[in-house]
């Protein structure tokens, strides 16, 4: 396992200011990741903005609605950018906020299904396969991409639950854990996850991404503090803390971290750089 570590382009930066937010820290983080949150930039823009502004790290969209991503256009959508900068992709679907669903009337009474359904989809037709699908959620005739990828595009489901992490371990390439979980509670997420692998049969290494909140600083000193904090979730302190925090993460088993700067990304995410990132232990 190579573990590496990423950075999360933070949904409150305008789109017109990402590219040039995002160039500073291209390559210096292994990976980058957007944020699809309603009612803030769209994915598949946004990923298409941010990898022409780099070419070095690999660029992640977190984390797609299933239930109002039609496949089919998915599936196209991360294709063109796949062909267009190579080997730099990577997918994430999840079943979206439920709060969010409501408001734009998209919730489903299974969640599972739909996402079983869409990603499934998704792989096949990202492979170069025709897909006919006949689903409760998704419906597809005989489609086939003009322009499938030139290069894999990996997905990870982001999911919470066991029910949901044993889907990801059979139907994805990876799980990404965007709040919430310990290092003491990675265990679990991830024998959930091999449980669906053994079911599937599948052998591949099952990547997990996590998305950090950290702050290197006296947390409560920010206007206004963080409103979302899950316990767990945030590293915060002196760079010794953080790095603490961070390194417990890895030591669990996560294969990429993602820092989630709260506060001025530039500043954090700099900070990270010189006192944080060099004094990780990671796996090569």
């Amino acid at each position: 396992m190579t573990q590496t570590t990423g950075a999360m382009v933070m949904r409150h930066i305008a789109p017109e200011l990402v590219p040039a937010h995002v160039a500073k820290f291209d390559g210096r983080f292994d990976e980058l990741w957007i944020v699809e949150d309603c009612f803030y930039a769209g994915g598949i823009s946004q990923l298409t903005a941010v990898l022409n502004a780099t070419s070095k790290s690999t660029i992640g969209h977190g984390i797609a609605p299933g239930p109002f991503r039609n496949p089919a256009a998915l599936a196209m959508e991360w294709a063109t950018l796949a062909r267009l900068y190579p080997e730099r992709l990577a997918g994430g679907v999840g079943h979206g906020v439920d709060y969010w669903m409501k408001q734009i009337g998209e919730t489903v009474d299974s969640p599972i299904t739909l996402l079983r359904e869409t990603v499934e989809s998704v792989a096949k037709l990202l492979a170069g396969e025709t897909v006919s699908i006949d689903g409760r959620y998704v419906q597809l005739d005989n489609v086939t991409l003009e322009f499938p990828p030139s290069s894999h595009v990996p997905i990870s489901l982001g999911v919470r639950g066991p029910v949901s992490m044993r889907l990801s371990g059979e139907i994805a390439n990876g799980t990404i854990i965007a709040e919430g979980p310990s290092p003491d509670e990675i265990a679990g997420l991830r024998a959930s996850i091999d449980e669906g692998r053994a079911a599937a049969g599948r052998a591949d290494h099952h990547r997990l991404t996590a998305f950090m909140g950290f702050f290197i600083g006296d947390i409560a000193e920010l206007p206004p503090p963080p409103a979302d904090i899950v316990p767990g979730w945030e590293a915060s302190g002196s760079a010794d803390e953080v790095v603490e925090g961070c390194q417990a993460m890895l030591d669990a088993g996560i294969d990429c971290l993602v820092f989630v700067p709260f506060g001025d990304p530039d500043s954090q995410l700099e900070l990270a750089l010189a006192q944080v990132v060099p004094r990780l232990k990671l796996a090569a």
